[in-house]
């Protein structure tokens, strides 16, 4: 069979077509593809509330005093730090560092920082922000509330 040269040039155009349509589909669903992979930065709070009696840490009688206190199968099972900044003001940050989830050391109350023995990112212990990359953000806050009268710390996931 013997091909015209219009017909050879529409076979071509058809094939780059083709090819051009199918690299512009793959390119439309990669992101979703690689997105899909990766665990969510904040996680749904989930409205759970666990009570922490602060008597049981002689670690937070003293400002500046942390504790790292595991619930199972919240906070992505990885430790919450309870850090008491002054009389009855308690900071409580999750314990996975934003970089690459590794868990953060415990605060060093000396500096007041948390740092993280993966890569080197630094954070405040005052308040859970990047001092030094490369974790791209502070670490995640976590709601509480404290009752002086119990000295009960009630925590929110």
């Amino acid at each position: 069979m013997e091909f015209s040269d219009s017909s050879l040039e529409r076979r071509s155009f058809l094939i780059q077509a083709g090819s051009l349509l199918g690299i512009g589909i793959v390119a439309a669903a990669a992101p979703g593809l690689i997105t899909s992979c990766q665990k969510s930065e904040s996680p749904v709070d989930s409205g759970i509330k666990k009570d922490v009696d602060l008597t049981q840490y002689s670690e937070l009688q003293s400002d500046f005093g942390a504790v790292k206190v595991l619930f199972p199968g919240l906070n992505e099972d990885k430790p919450v730090i309870i850090i008491r900044k002054s009389s009855g003001n308690f900071l409580v940050l999750s314990s996975k560092c934003t970089h690459l989830g590794c868990e953060v050391n415990d605060p060093d109350k000396a500096t007041k920082t948390i740092s993280c023995p993966c890569h080197g990112s630094i954070y405040s212990e005052v308040d859970g922000s990047v001092i030094k990359g490369p974790a791209p953000q502070s670490l995640r806050t976590i709601a509480s509330l404290y009752d002086s009268g119990t000295n009960i710390l009630t925590i929110t996931f």
